[in-house]
């Protein structure tokens, strides 16, 4: 298996490349630009430049119009175009778009305990986005969509269970078939019971055995069958870890059930032919909910989706997704914490801390589902202050029903935080910094409200401020987590005390090596020093853990010094 995916991490933290070359490895594709060491790169994980990002894509496209995976529409030869590149565009827009996501949530200061939450409510938009253009392609190449059930690939030995039924089809016993393929009843008990993987040239052999039994199948028919569906099966198996096998079925069942009620939608409307209006779902592969004439299609879908929850993640679909991350997701998460470095309220809180616990993240949940997705997609300017403020008020409503609880105090004086940032709001600054307050006092070892105020001084720029406030937290402490230290590093190399910032950045990646941030920050420091080696070592670091921007820089820099030495 790609390296990408034996060690993957929380899903919204996996940029597109690692995701994309996941797809390569299960498609077991042999093609000489998606075996180079530059695709190997950019399936690392570690930034290329366009030309070789562009051509990654375009030699994707190829190979799922070459395995049958995708159709290609002869309506297309009119308009001198191929559907390998439809594709292409296709995956690589979703894939700037998966990526801003996962940067913005790198970069941002929200908590989240449990990823998953957040991984599979992005996952249900991205369904959307995928039924979308498959419609569209579908609609294109005059093809029927599947019917709208859960597909044999999604549920656990999807390849197997497909070998299965279709050796039922043709009346084939495991004996038969073995003695066909000339291979051992062991070897087939394996394909059939998801143990091992037909070899490429086993699922040609398997594929012709069938044909000569199932009516109306061709060998090359059914190969890309087996092909699509142990692809597609282990893709859903990647998944099944990070968010759960019943999460994976509701998924794939959704996309199928959204491709058919789009179409059935269409159907009924008075629309040209194909030839007529075949650059227009063109765009729809493309450009998928980003296109202005899906709006329609998604408020209609979102009209025929009984469930509430499915019916909102529609009409969000077409929202850039880190906006919707920062404002809906960020009513979720609750909190403006640094990421993925506060000490968890569990390690430290007695167990009276959590009366109404579960009430306090239901509340938040709900509040939530309660955003007016109609406005939001439609861009209502003032839907964000709204936001902004029903946020303050289920936040100080939680604050006056549980005024003991740490976390309330915490949760409300990070929102606060924030929106003063955004605002340029000192008096909002200033009931954050309050808040943060009551809550360190209520849990005195609890490093997250202590340094969340130097966090809130520092989003805003009161950097002295904010640095005297950490390094009271530091003395107030009983030890140095990495969550204070980071803080601390990014205020003093905002104040341009390099040296000083190093030392935390360091600090943190001592505790925390895999977290990219601390590579990224002790590089710019290391650079800003004139120490070009220790920059490098750093960057290069931040780059494989998908943050490329000093090691960019640095490359930039050596480009200009040697064209100026020309």
């Amino acid at each position: 298996m790609n390296n990408a995916t034996e060690n993957m991490r929380p899903l919204l933290t996996v940029y597109s490349g690692q995701i994309i070359g996941a797809m390569v490895n299960a498609l077991d594709i042999d093609h000489e630009v998606l075996n180079s060491r530059t695709a190997r790169r950019f399936f690392d994980g570690r930034p290329v430049n366009d030309h070789n990002y562009n051509q990654i894509f375009l030699a994707l496209g190829e190979v799922l119009v070459e395995r049958g995976i995708v159709p290609e529409p002869p309506v297309l030869r009119q308009y001198d175009a191929k559907a390998s590149y439809l594709v292409a565009v296709a995956i690589n827009l979703i894939a700037t778009r998966w990526d801003n996501l996962v940067a913005t949530m790198q970069s941002n200061s929200g908590r989240t305990d449990d990823p998953g939450p957040a991984a599979v409510g992005f996952l249900r938009i991205l369904t959307v986005e995928l039924a979308l253009r498959v419609f569209a392609l579908l609609r294109l190449a005059e093809l029927a969509p599947d019917l709208p059930e859960t597909p044999l690939w999604a549920q656990e030995n999807g390849g197997g269970r497909l070998l299965r039924a279709w050796a039922g089809q043709a009346n084939l016993t495991r004996g038969q078939l073995a003695e066909d393929l000339e291979v051992s009843e062991t070897t087939v008990d394996n394909w059939l019971d998801g143990v091992h993987r037909p070899t490429p040239e086993h699922i040609a052999a398997i594929a012709a055995a069938l044909a000569g039994q199932i009516d109306g199948a061709t060998a090359l028919q059914l190969e890309r069958g087996i092909r699509r569906q142990y692809a597609f099966a282990q893709l859903a198996d990647l998944l099944v870890p990070l968010i759960g096998r019943e999460q994976v079925l509701e998924l794939s069942a959704a996309l199928f059930r959204f491709i058919r009620l789009i179409n059935e939608s269409i159907s009924k409307m008075e629309i040209p032919p194909i030839s007529e209006a075949a650059i227009a779902y063109c765009d729809t592969v493309q450009h998928g909910t980003t296109d202005p004439s899906t709006h329609y299609l998604l408020h209609h879908l979102a009209e025929l989706e009984p469930d509430v929850n499915w019916r909102k993640d529609i009409l969000a679909a077409g929202v850039p997704w880190e906006v919707s991350f920062q404002t809906v997701g960020g009513m979720h998460t609750g909190t403006r914490s640094a990421a993925g470095l506060a000490q968890n309220i569990k390690d430290v809180a007695p167990d009276a801390i959590y009366e109404g616990e579960f009430e306090i993240s239901a509340r938040l949940a709900a509040r939530a589902n309660n955003v007016d997705y109609d406005r939001f997609y439609h861009g209502d300017p003032s839907l964000m202050i709204e936001i902004w403020q029903d946020g303050i008020a289920i936040r100080r409503a939680l604050v006056r029903d549980f005024p003991t609880n740490p976390d309330t105090h915490s949760h409300l004086g990070s929102f606060l935080g924030m929106v003063g940032k955004n605002l340029r709001n000192r008096d909002l600054i200033d009931a954050g910094v309050a808040e943060c307050r009551i809550a360190s006092g209520l849990l005195p070892n609890w490093d997250n409200p202590r340094v969340e105020i130097g966090i809130i001084l520092g989003n805003y720029g009161a950097y002295d401020e904010a640095l005297t406030e950490l390094e009271q937290a530091a003395a107030l402490l009983p030890e140095p987590t990495p969550h204070l230290q980071y803080a601390t590093g990014y205020v003093l190399m905002m104040l341009s005390r390099y040296d000083a910032a190093l030392s935390e950045f360091e600090a943190v990646i001592a505790a925390r090596p895999d977290y990219a941030l601390a590579h990224l920050d002790a590089a710019t420091c290391a650079f800003a020093l004139g120490d070009s080696r220790l920059g490098r070592s750093y960057a290069k670091t931040a780059r494989s853990l998908g943050e490329p921007a000093a090691y960019n820089a640095w490359q930039q820099r050596r480009k200009n010094r040697k064209q100026r030495k020309k």
